[in-house]
């Protein structure tokens, strides 16, 4: 019997999921499901665009829910953040499911985690959360480098989504620290709200700053006009790094060296070389690298939450729901 794996979502970043998943050397059966008959289109053609496994996949593109077929071995939720807890719960009133990937952000209402909690613990799924940095070798070297040390994480540019992308660099701080425990000070946000590149949702500029428990600091800021390109800097006591990810190049620094910077090549994962690692590894122990959804839930809260009342304080319009996705 093949191994089932349905994407909800031919989106972006559904279709990217789709492209992993022709690499997969394990036989599948992969539904694929969007109301758009357009995504689906899109999805259809960048899985053709990609070099295949030598395994025989069977793909299914489906419009709606209710023609997925079941049992699901892995099911990757990709949809926005505002339907992806209905999606999630209607695919799973009708169907079994082993394990769920979900993207981010999870969900826009703060009751929407508590439920979904207690749905996967009551149908016994295992369930993470895509927040991407895990699976990429250099990221996750810099855990050795910084291991119980405080760190500083500094990450700048131009129009990257701050909103949207701060819960990846929160995750990466609480891998590299092993605390998951922060505050957000959101005083320096520019006040006006911006829409974001994803109809009926907004975005923020300026800079975030949290404060983890552990004495690690992390600052981000996006810069609402211009080019910048996106820095990421990590210091610690023992270890300086500063990467520029569009080039997939990182400066190193460390005290054995005399702090001399070295020039390092970095390449940067993008999911369609991602997604096949973590459902190679699902399939054969059960478990992957991705943050579980328990840990997620608890990142996300602690940066939503106050990212809510910011929006409240510095608009007309009152918001009962995260606008982000």
């Amino acid at each position: 019997m093949l191994k089932s794996i349905c994407i909800v979502g031919a989106g972006n970043i559904g279709s990217r999921h789709l492209q992993a998943l022709a690499k997969v050397t394990t036989s599948l059966l992969i539904q694929v499901v969007d109301p758009s008959t357009d995504s689906l289109a899109t999805a259809k053609n960048r899985y053709e665009e990609v070099t295949k496994a030598k395994a025989q996949h069977k793909i299914n593109y489906l419009q709606k829910l209710e023609d997925v077929t079941s049992p699901i071995d892995i099911a990757i939720i990709a949809t926005n953040s505002n339907i992806r807890s209905l999606v999630t719960k209607r695919l799973l009133d009708q169907i079994p499911v082993k394990y769920i990937i979900f993207e981010k952000i999870l969900f826009d209402k703060y009751e929407q985690y508590g439920e979904m909690q207690k749905i996967l613990s009551e149908k016994t799924i295992k369930a993470w959360v895509n927040c991407s940095r895990r699976t990429m070798p250099f990221y996750k070297s810099l855990r050795n480098e910084v291991k119980n040390q405080k760190i500083q994480y500094i990450v700048s540019g131009s129009g990257w989504g701050l909103a949207s992308n701060a819960i990846h660099l929160i995750d990466h701080i609480a891998l590299l620290t092993d605390c998951y425990d922060f505050e957000v000070n959101t005083t320096y946000l520019d006040p006006k709200l911006i829409e974001s590149k994803r109809k009926g949702f907004l975005e923020l500029t300026g800079t975030l700053i949290v404060h983890f428990k552990d004495g690690s600091f992390g600052s981000f800021t996006c810069y609402p006009t211009g080019d910048a390109p996106q820095i990421m800097q990590v210091f610690s006591e023992k270890y300086r790094c500063l990467t520029v990810e569009t080039e997939g190049k990182s400066y190193i620094s460390k005290p054995d060296s005399n702090w001399t910077w070295a020039l390092e090549t970095t390449p940067m994962l993008y999911q369609n070389e991602m997604t096949n690692q973590v459902v190679s590894s699902l399939f054969k122990g059960g478990d992957c690298i991705l943050t579980s959804f328990d840990l997620s839930a608890k990142l996300h809260l602690s940066l939503l939450e106050p990212l809510l009342k910011f929006l409240n304080k510095n608009s007309k319009e009152k918001f009962g729901s995260y606008p982000f996705t």
